[in-house]
């Protein structure tokens, strides 16, 4: 049984480079993100922090802003994605994932756009809990 869900919008139609709105994960055991690419051309990476206040994650990581990108499982196939590379999309159609993080002592999770040339992408994150 699900319980303690909570359904947030990370990144909502951003059409630039930048960062979404960070979300509190800590009281949740699972992260599953829907991902819209809305024709496209862009990189998405995940970000995550387990410090006790949510780090700048548009700031360089640092001894007082320690935040990393983190990896992402495609539940398409199970396809590991790594955090460092992220997903691209390339524009041509638009295009939906959805993917689980492992949140493992997470405490913050956000999302940061690059190389965005065209389109926009939304995602909304589900935490939960399986007790």
């Amino acid at each position: 049984m699900l319980k303690d869900q909570k359904f947030q919008t990370v990144l909502n139609a951003k059409g630039a480079d930048g960062i979404g709105t960070p979300m509190y994960i800590g009281d949740h055991q699972h992260v599953i993100l829907e991902i819209w690419f809305a024709a496209a051309t862009l990189t998405i990476k995940f970000q995550g922090s387990v410090s006790e206040s949510v780090p700048d994650f548009s700031a360089a990581q640092a001894l007082d802003n320690l935040w990393d990108y983190i990896e992402v499982v495609d539940l398409e196939d199970g396809t590991a994605i790594d955090g460092d590379t992220g997903i691209s999309s390339s524009g041509a159609a638009s295009d939906a994932r959805i993917v689980e993080l492992n949140t493992n002592g997470m405490r913050w999770l956000n999302l940061i756009v690059s190389s965005r040339s065209a389109g926009s992408v939304t995602v909304k994150a589900r935490s939960f809990n399986n007790q």
